[in-house]
């Protein structure tokens, strides 16, 4: 079993060499970003829910739209 996989890693990394430097690591770095992105909003911005927006702000989450139509 471990021959196997072995064997299916060299065959997959042999077959993604060529494309390491032009597809492989452009995304690894754009994914590294968007998680790294997500961690700080996450940290950075409030923790809170609508509900809480919505507890927090009744005036504004709860207005119904005022259609002026004559």
């Amino acid at each position: 079993m471990k021959d196997k996989l072995k064997d299916f890693i060299a065959k997959l990394y042999t077959f993604l060499k060529p494309y390491k430097n032009t597809i492989i690591i452009p995304v690894l770095k754009i994914l590294g970003i968007v998680i790294i992105c997500a961690l700080l909003v996450h940290f950075i911005g409030g923790h809170e829910t609508l509900k809480q927006y919505a507890d927090k702000n009744p005036d504004i989450a709860y207005q119904t739209a005022s259609t002026d139509d004559k």
